[in-house]
């Protein structure tokens, strides 16, 4: 009897869809879109988040933030409303052991959430400032992966639509920038909210970690080559940036020779606008091209997340001999040269002083600005003061999207 032929057997082609080594380090992404992950635009994308509108964009972030696992339980954390992996367990239907190890993978691992108190309970965090923060910031540039570099490449997509200007027509801001260390000194006027070392006078504790800004754009292939290492923590906050491994401690040299070191490469200090709260503070080292405070000016000409400077410069026009110097120093475009004159913004001005430093011919001068507002004392005042506008503009975001584009009017300043 003749052996039946033996048929060819069929080659399976086996198509992978997930990341294999970001499963395994922890830092898996979505296959595709679920409904979990449809409810995650809708809870990120809230005016109470300072949201952007819902686009495809962000529902690609969010197939790239959590996987699938991650989606069915980060779903059921709405937007200013933290729960106990009990509570998220309850609604999501599944084991409490399993829920707090996927919270717990989303909050310290991949830090995509935030998480504090005793029993813990866990939040999602606006994309910026927040998100993008905690995902990033570290003691030193290290274990970011291929799947940092894309989640910056999907977050950068929908930055670029502008969304952010909706938020920051602010009457008083949060933030503010000091005057830098080479001009200060001269600045009889200046007062110690003015002063980075007088800031730091009342805490102990200190800490740094990278700039997230910088990070970002590097991770691009864009950006600059200034220093990294200068996003700092006073007080208290330090000790918890240490323990959330955001950032190293340092002592009170270390931090002022590394704002120093920034400033001599083009950076200007940026923190929130108080000063004394024994909470602490925190700030970072900025460049024009790099950072988000400042790109809201550079890149989306909308100024009113920055407070009002307390000094602007003044131009001795007969000791100016046109070098361009402070066209090319100012982070922010205040300095233009047209022909044989120089032109002055004063709205994109953030009162740093840079130009004052890298002018030569001695022709600019920081002058204090009398009706500039005065600094709050607290973390409590400062959001008092900026409460009812952070309100009014999530007001008009939300109407916008049901009523069309709103009139915001001018930034105001």
């Amino acid at each position: 009897m003749a052996e039946p032929s033996k048929r060819p057997r069929k080659t399976r082609k086996v198509r992978l869809d997930v990341d294999i080594v970001g499963a395994v380090t922890g830092f898996g992404s979505a296959t595709r879109p679920t409904p979990a992950h449809h409810r995650l635009v809708r809870n990120y994308c809230s005016p109470l988040l300072l949201g952007p509108p819902r686009s495809d964009d962000v529902l690609a972030l969010m197939v790239h933030t959590f996987t699938e696992d991650e989606a069915d339980v980060a779903q059921h954390l709405p937007p200013l409303r933290p729960r106990t992996a009990a509570k998220v367990a309850r609604r999501a239907g599944r084991p409490e052991p399993e829920v707090t190890r996927l919270l717990d993978g989303l909050a310290d691992h991949k830090r995509v959430i935030f998480a504090a108190g005793s029993p813990r309970k866990y939040t999602i965090v606006p994309l910026i400032p927040g998100t993008i923060e905690i995902t990033l910031m570290r003691p030193e540039v290290s274990g970011l992966t291929e799947w940092h570099k894309g989640y910056v490449e999907l977050y950068k997509r929908v930055w670029d639509t502008g969304y952010i200007t909706r938020y920051v027509s602010f009457a008083r801001a949060p933030v503010r920038y000091l005057p830098v260390g080479g001009v200060v000194d001269t600045l009889y006027s200046a007062c110690p909210a003015d002063q980075l070392e007088a800031i730091l006078a009342p805490y102990d504790r200190f800490a740094v970690g990278q700039c997230i800004c910088r990070i970002s754009a590097r991770l691009l292939g864009e950006g600059c080559d200034k220093p990294l290492g200068n996003c700092a923590f006073y007080g208290p906050m330090a000790d918890d940036a240490v323990e959330r491994g955001w950032a190293r401690a340092v002592d009170r040299e270390e931090l002022v020779a590394r704002k120093r070191d920034a400033e001599s490469h083009g950076c200007v200090t940026w923190m929130v606008n108080e000063v004394g709260d024994p909470k602490g503070n925190v700030s970072c080292s900025c460049c024009g091209c790099c950072c988000h405070a400042l790109k809201t000016v550079n890149q989306f000409n909308a100024p009113g997340a920055i407070s009002r400077p307390h000094f602007l410069p003044e131009l001795d026009r007969e000791a100016c001999n046109l070098c361009g110097k402070c066209v090319r120093q100012c982070p922010m475009g205040a300095w233009k040269a047209i022909g044989a004159q120089l032109y002055f913004d004063p709205v994109r001005c953030i009162g740093c002083g840079i130009c004052v430093v890298a002018c030569k011919p001695g022709a600019l001068v920081l002058q204090p600005v009398p009706e500039s507002e005065p600094v709050v004392e607290s973390w409590g005042g400062l959001l008092t003061r900026i409460a009812p506008d952070l309100v009014a503009n999530a007001f008009k975001a939300w109407t916008g999207r049901l009523f069309g584009p709103p009139r915001l009017g001018p930034f105001r300043r």
